[in-house]
């Protein structure tokens, strides 16, 4: 492992916010969400990591916060997803159960001020704010996939199935944001035609995730792609998340956009070497696959 980019990352602070989910295996629940996800990108890359979120009377993925600072209001049911992968279609969510919302008036002022905040929802469970200017943090960026998307009134074995929201998303959440996060699936399935170009003209960096394609790095007028670090992949849940996570906590280290890009290709290649985040422990190893992701042609 690389010790002096390690020692860039391990100074940090980093504030995630979003609900911890259950995610359904079969018969099997692990902790689940872009916040866990982000949370344990941040630990493992040795950053202090600090964990705002809500979670019902029945959560039962304590070990999977273990190491981190968390604080959590209390409900009575936790969120619970269930995510399938039809061959050849995109993936499909669904949700069983909702813990509260995430509020301004949680957030808490001795928080304030960290080297990054990472606002990271899962699925509408934080209004579309500044948020920003609430915790003040030396970088802010946004995984906005989870404000993009609602449960609706289909069902499917009993359960709500996630589409895209009724009304364009509110993007004065944008406001002090350094950075922004989505997939190509994100903008197809759930954003509007203009969306990508909206992001552009208020957001100094957007990176969209392409799948096995790598990604593309807006930074101002500039785009530029980045292929993937190839691995035997078991599950792709979560691999987005820890992208931009990673990449997040590369830039608030003020590294280059595109080495930044590198680490969460890099950490994204790991997570996706087992179910359902087991191996987020091993993110760090990201920053030994970084020279092998290479610039690609879009």
């Amino acid at each position: 492992m690389n010790a002096r980019l390690k020692a860039d990352l391990s100074r940090l602070t980093a504030v995630t916010v979003g609900q911890v989910t259950h995610d359904r295996y079969g018969d099997r629940i692990v902790p689940g969400g872009c916040a866990f996800f982000g949370a344990r990108t941040f630990r493992g890359l040795g950053a202090v990591s600090r964990l705002l979120t809500t979670v019902g009377e029945d959560f039962n993925c304590e070990s999977g916060l273990v190491g981190l600072d968390v604080r959590r209001e209390v409900s009575p049911e936790t969120t619970v997803f269930s995510n399938l992968y039809p061959p050849g279609e995109p993936r499909l969510q669904l949700v069983e159960s909702r813990s509260q919302r995430i509020t301004e008036s949680m957030y808490p002022d001795e928080w304030k001020r960290p080297d990054l905040l990472f606002i990271a929802p899962v699925m509408g469970e934080m209004d579309a704010i500044p948020w920003a200017s609430i915790a003040r943090a030396g970088y802010t960026t946004v995984g906005l996939q989870g404000f993009m998307k609602k449960a609706s009134d289909e069902r499917r074995d009993g359960k709500a199935v996630v589409v895209a929201l009724d009304h364009p998303l509110g993007l004065e959440l944008l406001e002090g944001v350094d950075a922004v996060f989505l997939s190509k699936e994100d903008i197809e399935l759930f954003g509007s035609a203009d969306l990508l170009e909206q992001l552009r003209s208020r957001v100094g960096v957007v990176v969209v995730t392409l799948g096995e394609a790598g990604c593309a790095v807006y930074e101002g007028e500039k785009e530029r792609h980045l292929g993937v670090y190839t691995t035997d992949a078991a599950d792709p849940t979560g691999a987005g998340d820890t992208f931009a996570a990673a990449t997040s906590l590369a830039l608030a280290a003020r590294w280059d956009v595109i080495d930044a890009a590198r680490l969460g290709a890099g950490a994204a290649s790991v997570v996706v070497e087992a179910d359902g985040g087991e191996t987020l422990d091993r993110v760090g190893e990201g920053l030994d696959r970084m020279d092998a992701i290479s610039m690609v042609d879009p």
